[in-house]
């Protein structure tokens, strides 16, 4: 099984704090991979590094075989990235924001009310479509931000601590999803303080600590 994530000696540090030493990871195509390990360990800034939303010190990350230093740009149209705290435009309605999703990763027209017709559907929040997202809890907000980093079918998607503020209910249909689409070949990376989590969902894990 070919690899869709390689990371090698990531470090990354803040001011005086070492974040990050010397990160070694390895994530095949086809599964759910978790990042675990308690809260200050690195799991979120080593996420934030993959996606480009930090930069690192020392290291080198391949996706799909880019390296993204070299092509700091197009290997980010192959992930979808939830974060563990969401921040949603309040004042769209949930559609109103797949929309706006969905033309920021250059979807065609013809094909974003499909995708979020079935997103909406998927993640049971279709009576909510014409809602403000200000209204919507925490959990569905998750899922709201968890159904934008799909819409564009990612073959690497990435949601930090994907459980959090989800009830049982919507645990068990997010793990469903991530199931269907190893079996479409793609991956889900998630990372989690949890072992519960990490063992009702991964194929394997990786430890870090401080």
């Amino acid at each position: 099984m070919s690899l869709i994530l390689e990371v090698h000696d990531l470090w990354k540090a803040y001011d005086e704090v070492q974040a990050l030493r010397g990160l070694n990871l390895e994530v095949k195509r086809g599964e759910i991979f978790g990042l675990i390990g308690p809260n200050g360990a690195g799991k979120t800034t080593s996420l934030k590094i993959i996606v480009g939303l930090l930069s690192m010190d020392k290291g080198t990350i391949k996706v799909d075989g880019r390296d993204i230093k070299e092509e700091p740009y197009e290997y980010k149209r192959f992930i979808g990235y939830v974060p563990e705290s969401v921040a949603l435009p309040e004042y769209l309605t949930l559609k109103e924001f797949l929309i706006y999703s969905g033309k920021i990763r250059e979807i065609p027209n013809d094909q974003i009310k499909e995708r979020i017709d079935y997103f909406l559907k998927a993640f049971e929040l279709e009576d909510k479509r014409n809602s403000l997202i200000l209204s919507l809890s925490r959990g569905m907000k998750q899922k709201a931000a968890m159904a934008a980093a799909l819409l564009h079918d990612p073959i690497l998607l990435i949601p930090d601590e994907p459980l959090v503020g989800i009830d049982p209910v919507g645990q068990h249909r997010i793990k469903e999803i991530f199931s269907e689409r190893v079996k479409e070949g793609k991956t889900v990376f998630i990372s989690t303080h949890m072992l519960d989590t990490a063992e009702r969902m991964c194929d394997r894990v990786a430890v870090i600590h401080r």
